[in-house]
């Protein structure tokens, strides 16, 4: 985006009255933010995780649809109202005139105010981030813009994201790279055990590591630290997909040591679909070819972020969803979390002990993915939404990973135990029948 900057510079002035203030975002909080943020501190997680009254306090923040039980937040989670009216709000803004407001919504809240938000819940300066529009823009540009030649190495699993390994086999078939696939066992016997696969895979030919934190058709979590100091060893780059744990860690990027990260804003932060981040190091910047060729002269990550014109009210929209996260925290979303699913998960292996999950529950977190032996994982799904009126995802007929055939369960943090149980006891229902 940046150098649609040297255009949107000259207007700016005059657009900056009309465009929707920071200040006016930030304040778009709504009562339940507020709320929240009056949360008393010294409340254990764990214990925060059992408050039905509390996340009860959460849900009445958020516009869902009551004739659903939506349990695949994996794919994309709801934007609290407070976001959606600005959001809304801002689309009417920009559309009345947008030759003149869209300078205005970038230089004056998304270039400015959104990234240093968005920066703050991730840990890095905000030099450092690229604002996209989701993981798949993100990851790619890393994925396709850093420079490889024929027989370098790229590391990777079939449990990573589709799409990225969409992109890694554009670049076998373009330049000739080669991939090692590490296999994962389902579940992982330890996070050693997973360390222990990559240490194995990773050689001297080896250029970068693809890690998924944690595998959206999983849920296991990767020890990425461990990983990537392997790589480092051999003079290899690590890049992490954190599209399922972003807004649930307190220090996302720099806890996992790695040199890229890309994630989407529309799972566990609440963001609206459209806003995703990419972060690299510093000294990486100039090495990765942009997606889009930026304006001449562009520096930093703003080589990252243009797409020419853009709705980018999307991206204004994102600083009341942040006041939410920001009153509940990460620590707490991710407690609530592995709380809903421990209650699910214990109840649904009583009744069906059959059950098989595919990562153990403190390795993970709160994503899970279960598989009933003998049972058509789609046909479960079908008829959970159609009869029950409950959304989950299935895993069938995965040509990387053709082992993987179950549904995968993922809650939200207002999602209630009495709901889980609903679901398990539909789930049971179905398998019976």
């Amino acid at each position: 985006m940046t150098d649609r900057r040297d255009f949107l510079r000259t207007a700016a002035g005059a657009a900056g009255a009309l465009a929707l203030s920071p200040a006016a975002l930030l304040a778009a909080r709504d009562d339940v933010a507020a709320e929240l943020s009056r949360l008393d501190d010294h409340v254990a997680p764990a214990r925060l995780a059992e408050d039905e009254a509390f996340w009860a306090r959460v849900r009445r923040g958020y516009a869902l649809d009551p004739t659903v039980l939506n349990l695949d937040h994996g794919w994309a989670s709801p934007t609290p109202v407070s976001a959606l009216n600005t959001l809304t709000r801002g689309a009417r803004t920009l559309e009345g005139l947008p030759a003149e407001h869209l300078p205005g919504m970038w230089e004056k809240v998304s270039n400015t105010t959104v990234r240093r938000e968005l920066a703050a819940v991730m840990g890095v300066p905000p030099a450092e981030i690229a604002l996209v529009r989701n993981a798949n823009e993100a990851l790619d540009t890393v994925l396709l813009g850093l420079p490889l030649k024929a027989g370098d190495e790229v590391v990777c699993s079939p449990h990573d994201y589709y799409a990225m390994l969409d992109a890694l086999e554009q670049r076998r078939a373009r330049d000739g790279i080669v991939l090692r696939l590490v296999e994962l066992p389902v579940p992982a016997p330890s996070l050693d055990a997973l360390a222990q696969l990559y240490e194995a895979a990773i050689g001297p030919r080896t250029r970068l590591v693809l890690l998924t934190h944690p595998s959206n058709i999983t849920g296991q979590l990767l020890p990425v630290a461990r990983i990537a100091a392997a790589a480092r060893r051999v003079g290899a780059l690590t890049v992490v997909d954190g599209a399922q744990s972003l807004g649930l860690l307190e220090d996302p990027v720099q806890g996992l040591d790695c040199d890229f990260y890309g994630a989407s804003g529309h799972k566990w932060l609440g963001l609206p679909v459209g806003t995703g981040v990419l972060w690299m190091r510093p000294t990486h910047v100039d090495t990765v070819w942009p997606l889009l060729p930026p304006a001449h002269g562009t520096k930093g990550m703003s080589r990252f972020e243009w797409i020419g014109t853009g709705p980018e009210y999307t991206t204004a929209a994102a600083l009341p969803a942040l006041a939410l996260h920001r009153s509940i925290g990460p620590t707490r979303k991710a407690a609530r979390l592995r709380y809903l699913a421990d209650h699910w998960r214990a109840r649904a292996a009583r009744a069906l002990p059959q059950a098989r999950f595919y990562a153990e529950l403190d390795m993970s977190m709160g994503l899970t993915t279960v598989e009933l032996p003998g049972v058509d994982a789609a046909m479960v799904q079908k008829r959970l939404r159609e009869r029950d009126r409950i959304l989950v995802q299935a895993f069938v007929d995965n040509a990387r990973a053709p082992h993987i055939r179950g549904l995968r369960v993922s809650p939200n943090v207002y999602t209630t135990p009495a709901e889980l149980s609903r679901f398990v006891d539909a789930l049971v229902a179905t398998v019976r029948a």
